[in-house]
């Protein structure tokens, strides 16, 4: 076992229920696979989608079993750079209204403006932060949880919003810089002249810098009564989402290990403002405490359950210090920690580690 705190990309359990991309999004792998001739079923194996996208509506497709689909059209059409050549197929279809309201949209930064509020349509595993810096346009995507690190998905997750971007635009936008958080293709070129720019790989988060200028762009695709319809149909549909009770809990899920990651103490108000703050969820404390209430659970138990995922991932996964790992997870008194790990698996933290070192399985990233 490696001494890195690096883990292996996370497989589909550890994602909490309710979280990823969009099912219309994901199955766009299914389609290039199936417009390459190549029978698609095993892709929407790998995604657990339904043969039919009309049963798409709700349903979500974690980064990990992403990964793993692009992974498999990888080794079906022999081609180490799937995910740019998927990501090549992505259309408004694939995003749903919102990708028919960023298509009809006025300018640039009325459509970024949009993406930005409702991103969590598309996905609640990543949220794009985004400001102008000089001259430039940074775009900084933060991981709200555990994610692949492999350049088939994030080739994919980049090449497809810029691939879209440039369609919608029917310009040839070249960012100053793309920074990706896995390991290079053998081959970087492709992708290099794809971009069009700078990319620099092995970096600690995906980030893009573009010209602040492409705000300004008009749309050629323009068309104010279209934009005002799907704007509205895709903010009721974020409005129900965030008040979903599945959803609510995987949120908070998330933002509670992205508190624990920080170093931070997660308090059921820190978490609500965090989640307001970046869309995620219109409703105050108390109006989560209700809903958690409703499905019969509480925030001091999800606190738990987030505590007991991360550790354990970490005892199994990595060689950190026992200390560490118990103080990453918010407990100040190795004895203490000691004992919930007892009260989780009936063992020892060490005796997790040493199962963990003797039966885990999963591959190394890229």
């Amino acid at each position: 076992m490696s001494s890195s705190t690096a883990v292996p990309s996370p497989s589909p359990a550890s994602a909490p229920a309710g979280s990823g991309f969009s099912a219309s999004f994901a199955r766009v792998v299914a389609d290039y696979v199936l417009a390459q001739g190549q029978d698609a079923q095993p892709i929407l194996d790998t995604l657990a989608l339904p043969a039919s996208p009309t049963q798409d509506e709700g349903r979500r497709v974690p980064a990990c079993r992403l990964s793993l689909a692009l992974a498999t059209a990888s080794r079906l059409l022999g081609d180490e750079h799937i995910g740019l050549h998927v990501a090549g197929l992505v259309r408004p279809t694939h995003l749903g209204s919102l990708g028919y309201a960023l298509l009809s949209c006025t300018v640039g930064g009325d459509g970024l403006a949009l993406f930005e509020q409702l991103q969590s349509l598309l996905c609640t595993e990543l949220r794009g932060h985004f400001k102008v810096v000089g001259p430039h346009l940074e775009a900084r995507h933060e991981a709200l949880g555990p994610l692949p690190h492999d350049y088939h998905f994030w080739s994919f997750f980049t090449a497809s919003r810029l691939g879209f971007a440039r369609w919608v635009s029917g310009r040839e936008l070249v960012p100053a810089l793309v920074e990706l958080p896995c390991e290079p293709p053998a081959n970087t070129r492709p992708f290099e002249d794809f971009i069009g720019g700078p990319v620099r790989f092995r970096a600690t988060q995906c980030r893009e810098l573009m010209p602040a200028d492409w705000l300004a762009w008009t749309n050629p695709n323009a068309d104010p009564p279209v934009h005002e319809l799907m704007s509205a149909m895709a903010r009721r549909q974020w409005q129900v989402r965030v008040q979903d009770a599945d959803t609510l809990k995987a949120l908070v899920q998330q933002a509670i290990l992205l508190a624990l990651d920080r170093g931070e103490s997660p308090t059921l108000d820190l978490i609500c403002t965090e989640l307001a703050e970046n869309g995620l969820s219109a409703g105050p404390a108390r109006h989560v405490q209700r809903q958690l209430a409703a499905q019969g659970l509480n925030f001091k138990g999800l606190l738990e359950d987030a505590r007991k995922q991360r550790a354990l991932m970490q005892l199994r996964l990595t060689d950190l210090p026992l200390a560490r790992i118990a103080a990453e997870a918010g407990y100040a008194e190795a004895s203490s920690f000691h004992r919930a790990v007892r009260r989780w698996t009936g063992m020892t933290p060490m005796a997790v580690r040493e199962a963990g070192a003797g039966h885990n399985t999963t591959p190394p990233s890229p």
